[in-house]
């Protein structure tokens, strides 16, 4: 083979040449004059020629690529003039495999009277070539990823100096983000704003997660909100080398809380109105209504001997009527402030307190009521829950068609809250009555049969759900009866007595299969 210290035995010495073939790095010389190629062994290796195969420019073309062509010859002739030589070009070797030439040379006047030639080195970067391409298309699939986030992707490194644009900066900016990148951030931003985000970018270069929301204006002068969180970036060893910022836009997401804050502004209002109307009714209604029942009393009274016509039982009625509205009007009262004052916090023992509503309630003798061991020690707000199991008990006891029969309250633990069940034997009520008993004014049977108003159980409902709660019934054991049941948020420490868990008072083997609901 033609070798480099042989064609230019005083230009080399061996040692060195055998560190650069080592080192994967062929040498090679070419003498314009001759058209005479010298390369060693690695070189041959590298375009895939034969150790016996005689070189000529004609040979080493044939091994690179031909749309690599023209750029080889064009870096060979500003060799010429420049004296350097430099060209990355492709390799094709016999068995159709690519591989990436790296090419540099310098022209070297030669002893005696010949011209210069051309000494350079070819290396094999094949492998990275390789790598630079996988490390392309990672960034592509980063910036895919970053492009998809629906806000303002960045990253900052410790100098300040921008690496990163998400594609969003291009509406923002209103033009191409590629003019800010490797740029100084202070080159982006104004002093102000740089002024204000400095002390932050310090903060989170030195470890810390900063976030918060502010106001920006886009090219285009409309006002965005954005919630903005600096991520630190760490390299191996932990040390922060740069900021991670992301920019959501909230925009949308102000919009509907400025929207559900009017609505809330609106409901507060209703509410103080429909408190001033109570109020109203409370007091200028109750004024005249109460001179009503007196002159019903006088002309009782008056007319008490009186027997002619139906004037005692038309009297009658009307005191009944003039009741009815009295009740009607409180109850309008308790509904617009149900849950709305609910008091102090208490430790409440339900079993107790339903034991004392059976005594105020006053039900018939016959009615046996039971408070079951299974109502729990809690803390609650006392009154609404007295309020609801008040007027429950109440509606059990009113529309009992017997009096003669049972009423019982009990409760279970369910996964963070309380249920609690008022249960009669009673005529029930018919299922597709669930949503109908519920609402105001709405009673199953005439009022002339069962005094009311017809508000009891759209206060309890109100007093529940606003404290997180569901109201609803079912038929009690057995298709017999009703069972109301309520749940009850636990509060924060809440305390739970014996048989929260268990129903204590039952009987081995009773069904409780309706308890669930």
């Amino acid at each position: 083979m033609l070798s480099l210290t042989t064609a230019a035995p005083n230009e080399i010495s061996p040692a060195l040449q055998a560190t650069l073939t080592a080192s994967g790095i062929g040498l090679y010389s070419f003498d314009p004059e001759t058209d005479v190629f010298a390369v060693d062994a690695t070189c041959r290796k590298l375009f895939d020629i034969d150790p016996d195969t005689p070189l000529s420019p004609d040979v080493m073309l044939s091994r690179i690529h031909p749309d690599d062509v023209p750029r080889y010859w064009a870096a060979a002739a500003e060799s010429v003039q420049t004296g350097n030589f430099a060209c990355d070009y492709r390799v094709i070797h016999r068995d159709g495999s690519v591989h990436f030439v790296s090419g540099r040379g310098n022209l070297h006047a030669a002893d005696g009277s010949k011209g210069p030639r051309l000494l350079g080195v070819c290396v094999d970067v094949t492998a990275r070539q390789a790598l630079e391409a996988e490390l392309q298309a990672t960034q592509a699939r980063m910036q895919h990823l970053a492009d998809g986030v629906p806000g303002l992707f960045a990253y900052v490194d410790r100098n300040y100096i921008i690496r990163f644009l998400s594609s969003e900066y291009d509406q923002w900016y209103g033009y191409s983000r590629a003019r800010h990148l490797n740029e100084p951030i202070t080159s982006v931003i104004t002093p102000e704003t740089w002024l204000n985000r400095k002390p932050l970018y310090d903060r989170c270069l030195a470890g810390e997660v900063i976030q918060y929301e502010e106001s920006r204006r886009m090219a285009s002068g409309e006002q965005r909100f954005y919630a903005v969180t600096y991520q630190p970036d760490r390299n191996a060893d932990g040390e922060v080398v740069g900021i991670l910022s992301l920019a959501m836009d909230i925009t949308d997401r102000r919009a509907v809380e400025r929207a559900l804050e009017q609505k809330s502004e609106e409901l507060e209002r209703s509410n103080r109105d429909l408190e001033q109307f109570a109020y109203v009714a409370s007091h200028d209604l109750k004024a005249p209504l109460r001179a009503i029942e007196i002159l019903v009393e006088w002309l009782q009274e008056d007319l008490a001997t009186f027997e002619g016509g139906e004037v005692q039982q038309n009297l009658g009625l009307l005191k009944q009527r003039t009741a009815r509205l009295h009740r009607l009007l409180d109850d309008l009262m308790a509904y617009s402030r149900a849950a709305r004052k609910p008091g102090e916090v208490a430790e409440v023992d339900t079993r107790l307190l339903v034991t004392d509503l059976f005594t105020l309630l006053a039900p018939p003798a016959s009615l046996r009521m039971e408070a079951s061991a299974s109502l729990p020690l809690i803390r609650a707000h006392q009154v609404p829950l007295e309020q609801v199991l008040r007027n429950l008990i109440n509606n059990a006891i009113k529309h009992h068609p017997t009096k003669d029969g049972r009423v019982r309250v009990y409760a279970q633990d369910k996964d963070g809250e309380l249920l609690f069940a008022v249960e009669d034997d009673g005529a029930g009520i018919p299922q597709e009555y669930a949503e109908k008993v519920f609402q105001m004014f709405q009673t199953l049977q005439p009022r002339d049969d069962i005094e009311g108003s017809g508000m009891g159980l759209a206060i309890v409902k109100r007093i529940v759900e606003w404290q997180g709660g569901r109201i609803w019934f079912h038929g009690g054991p057995g298709g017999c009866g009703t069972v109301f049941k309520f749940t009850w948020k636990k509060l924060p420490g809440a305390l739970t007595g014996a048989g929260t868990n268990e129903v204590r008072d039952e009987q081995p083997g009773q069904d409780r299969t309706h308890l669930a609901g």
